[in-house]
């Protein structure tokens, strides 16, 4: 299968498996809820992608895809500890009610690194590269910019 900015969106459907929770309120308790569920604790070596549950205007089309990351760790390693963090700092608080608010729910995917690249970085990269390719941005909580400029990748399922 041949993988690039034209069928990114249906790769995302049929590659990434969705964690059982969803962030419909700003509390601690409810991020735990999501960041603690046995997907997130058993999956390593993962790019994962937050979504909204309506897309977002983009300067290009529109798209639900909130961010796009990476970690050798579990996602429940990488992220339970800052649970309080993400549900009660200022600006968190701000930037997750105005998404709920307005484009529903946040859920979060994961998938296995190695469909997209042959490391982690490279990965993470090559997703925010189709997503850019579509929208012309990046993700609204992508900070960082990618280096990855493939247009193609070529993914052998065994």
């Amino acid at each position: 299968m041949i993988i690039d900015k034209d069928n990114f969106y249906e790769v995302i459907d049929k590659c990434f498996t969705l964690l059982p929770e969803k962030i419909e309120e700003i509390t601690e308790e409810n991020f735990q809820s999501v960041f603690g569920s046995k997907t997130a604790e058993k999956n390593k070596n993962i790019v994962y992608i937050w979504k909204s549950k309506a897309k977002i205007p983009r300067l290009n089309g529109s798209s639900n895809i909130l961010y796009i990351g990476q970690t050798k760790q579990s996602f429940k390693n990488r992220y339970f500890q800052y649970a309080k963090k993400e549900a009660s700092t200022k600006a968190n608080s701000l930037k997750y009610q105005t998404i709920i608010e307005n484009y529903g729910s946040i859920t979060i995917s994961v998938c296995d690194f190695s469909i997209f690249g042959d490391t982690l970085l490279k990965s993470e990269g090559q997703l925010l590269w189709w997503y850019f390719q579509n929208h012309c941005e990046y993700p609204p909580f992508n900070y960082t910019q990618t280096k990855i400029r493939n247009d193609t990748v070529k993914y052998n399922k065994s």
